[in-house]
């Protein structure tokens, strides 16, 4: 049996080791609704990638389905069911058992590390389409939530309390990535290795003239009233365009989604100054 220091020492090293790793993922967490032009390279469907902890190594190894296993966590009396797009294979840091649950080993029930090589898609158990149910996002993120929270785990030991930190601010991300229509498309987008820069800009002369006017008649808006038919307008064309966006990610065109986008992020800087207008003074 080893020392108590000695056990210590080995989950000091462990615990950094997971930071020193993660700790990009852990900082771009702190502003869950920013999309950095830097965050995304394509992630592969099929990839292995290794686990170290002081004691041993361990392989993950991921498989991608149209349908996966229904996978169940145990924690405190809760379980959670759900159908995952991609399951995942590895050994648990706590136990060693092999474990395929996202967030939860199935043996012993601890948390599990992030698994930074999953999409955001696979966290909130969706398919990785541009259209999606946002009520069910929402109700799946309030019970992921609500099993992750770090108050849950205060009890218990430093390593579990960093993993659910961890897992709840990813679950948090994801949730804010796909809620809306265009963090969601941007990040499609990056899943396909394309990301928009700041001089990728429009130079259709009509869509520019359009946007300017749009833009000259929100800023002379005297009444309730006008603020509100030109957030009607904009909102159909925007309707328009997440269809458009729909198609062609459907059909694999990213050229053609990235035009879309780069279309969209006009319209949707027209919403935020309509919902400023509209706010109490």
């Amino acid at each position: 049996r080893q020392p108590r220091g000695l056990c210590k020492g080995m989950l000091s090293r462990a615990r950094q080791c997971f930071f020193d790793k993660n700790a990009v993922f852990l900082l771009q967490n702190r502003t869950a609704t920013t999309l950095s032009s830097h965050a995304g390279q394509r992630q592969p469907p099929l990839r292995q990638t290794t686990f170290r902890r002081p004691s041993q190594a361990s392989k993950t190894l991921f498989s991608c389905h149209n349908r996966g296993p229904v996978l169940t966590a145990h924690l405190s009396n809760v379980v959670v069911a759900a159908r995952s797009y991609c399951s995942v294979s590895r050994a648990c840091w706590n136990c060693s058992a092999p474990t395929a649950g996202w967030f939860f080993c199935e043996s012993c029930h601890v948390v599990q590390p992030p698994d930074l090589q999953a999409t955001l898609f696979d966290v909130m158990d969706c398919a990785k389409k541009f259209d999606i149910d946002n009520s069910r996002l929402s109700t799946k993120y309030k019970d992921l939530q609500r099993l992750l929270h770090p108050d849950r785990f205060s009890q218990h030991g430093e390593m579990e309390q960093d993993y659910a930190s961890a897992q709840s601010a990813w679950v948090n991300k994801a949730y804010w990535t796909l809620q809306k229509p265009l963090s969601r498309g941007l990040y499609m987008l990056q899943l396909e290795g394309e990301t928009i820069e700041e001089g990728d800009k429009q130079s259709d002369p009509e869509l520019l003239m359009e946007v300017m006017e749009a833009n000259e008649r929100l800023g002379d808006a005297e009444t309730e009233e006008q603020v509100r038919s030109i957030a009607e307008e904009n909102r159909e064309k925007l309707t328009r365009l997440c269809k458009e966006l729909s198609q062609a990610f459907d059909e694999g065109d990213v050229a053609k989604a990235k035009d879309i986008l780069t279309r969209m992020q006009y319209y949707s800087n027209i919403e935020d100054k309509v919902k400023e207008k509209l706010l109490p003074s």
